[in-house]
């Protein structure tokens, strides 16, 4: 699991509260898109730089964490669409706010 003490320098939040604010986005979904949404979010922390961004492209990472394209591009789309992260250039980070 995820330690929980990590702080990321701009974003003052330890990860235990972004694994939880991030499983918000999911609620609508089913067990299965939920459970996506985990696995990436705990992958995203464990790979990520202390500035809370993730410099991997989607083919790196869906092979990874094995799982498909079309299942990684949706757990994005959610997150992306509740403000949680942002993607840019290659890169995925976590809104500041978050």
């Amino acid at each position: 699991m995820v330690g929980n003490h990590a702080v990321y320098n701009n974003l003052r939040i330890e990860e235990k509260n972004i694994l939880k604010k991030s499983q918000q986005c999911f609620a609508g979904q089913g067990d299965k898109g939920r459970k996506s949404g985990e696995i990436f979010m705990v992958y995203f922390m464990k790979n990520c730089s202390s500035e809370g961004v993730l410099f991997k492209t989607i083919k790196e990472i869906t092979s990874e964490l094995n799982i498909s394209h079309a299942v990684l591009t949706n757990v994005l789309k959610t997150l992306e669409d509740n403000q949680f992260i942002y993607r840019r250039n290659g890169i995925i980070g976590l809104h500041p706010e978050r």
